[in-house]
């Protein structure tokens, strides 16, 4: 059999596999040789170039790439539970608060024991309502009357002959709207998140292809990788906890370089570093958490306590 080679796409790298025995049959086999090249560990789901499209779509059968094939590598993130017995969770859950660590959810086993008072209560930062996970699809936010205007008309000279869009004006209008957009799922996205972003950007304005790139997103992503840290830095201006806590001026006098030991959500972690909910402050949240642990040794009071874990949310996080 003929051997294969596929242009592969994997965040900032550009890579080119060779398939000795050419294109295996089965999905697993591909998956496996593209993870053993690019020294792959965690799960990857792959997309093809559809030529009809110009655009990648989900790879569900080998059938659908050839030699010189272009694919996309895009990780999947593993899921982790944590499962704790029933007199260990109350244990954790006490330890939990009286560390002021930031989440602390059990799951229990129930049927072995009626004690009503071993219930579970699980709760939801609610003060904090801003922040929401990534979605599947970035959805592209609504522009100025005047950019969407011009974008309208670009479209259209687009579709009939292919030109792109060249004026500089409605730039800056664009990515501050994009920026605003990422910044309600997080204000340090990934490079991933950030091509996402850009592709949709093309996907619903193809007038704004980039030319100077295989791809034609590659100026998009860097513009908006610049943006998004301009974005933080008025932000900060603005007193917002979450890009507050990485100001050289509140880092350690060890750590004040603008790239080292930053703070910033985990993988799926929401609502990172809330503010305080209005007309609350460190000493009145305190107190309200020290109320809490009280509380935790009463039975038959899961309202209560789910009410002062939601209040003391913000405050619990800052010492994350």
């Amino acid at each position: 059999m003929d051997s294969a080679a596929l242009r592969v796409i994997f965040d900032h790298r550009i890579e080119k596999i060779t398939l000795p025995s050419g294109i295996p049959e089965s999905l697993e086999e591909l998956h496996s040789a593209v993870k053993q090249a690019l020294n792959i560990t965690d799960d990857i789901s792959l997309q093809y170039m559809d030529s009809d499209f110009e655009d990648f779509f989900t790879l569900h059968s080998t059938t659908q790439i050839q030699h010189k094939s272009t694919i996309k590598v895009v990780t999947v993130a593993p899921v982790v539970l944590t499962l704790f017995s029933p007199n260990e969770s109350s244990d954790i859950t006490e330890q939990c608060l009286d560390t002021t660590t930031s989440t602390c959810t059990t799951i229990q086993d129930f049927s072995d024991t009626t004690d009503s008072s071993a219930s579970t209560v699980i709760l939801s930062p609610s003060s904090s309502p801003e922040r929401k996970p990534w979605p599947k699809e970035f959805i592209i936010p609504q522009f100025s009357v005047e950019t969407e205007m011009v974008l309208e008309r670009a479209n259209e000279i687009y579709r009939k002959d292919g030109t792109v869009l060249t004026t500089p004006n409605v730039k800056s209008d664009i990515l501050e709207k994009l920026a605003q957009a990422i910044f309600t799922y997080t204000a340090y996205p990934s490079s991933l998140q950030i091509i996402s972003a850009a592709e949709a950007l093309i996907k619903a304005h193809p007038c704004l292809t980039d030319q100077g790139s295989f791809s034609g997103l590659y100026a998009w992503q860097m513009s908006i990788k610049y943006k998004m840290a301009n974005y933080r830095t008025k932000l900060r201006g603005f007193g917002i906890p979450e890009v507050t806590c990485n100001a050289l001026k509140h880092k350690h006098p060890d750590d004040r370089k603008s790239a080292k030991n930053v703070k910033k959500p985990r993988r799926a972690e929401v609502n990172y570093l809330p503010s305080y909910p209005v007309g609350e402050d460190e000493k009145t949240l305190e107190k309200e958490r020290e109320e809490l642990v009280s509380e935790l040794k009463k039975k038959n009071n899961e309202k209560i306590i789910k009410e002062k874990m939601n209040k003391t949310f913000a405050h619990r996080r800052v010492w994350c």
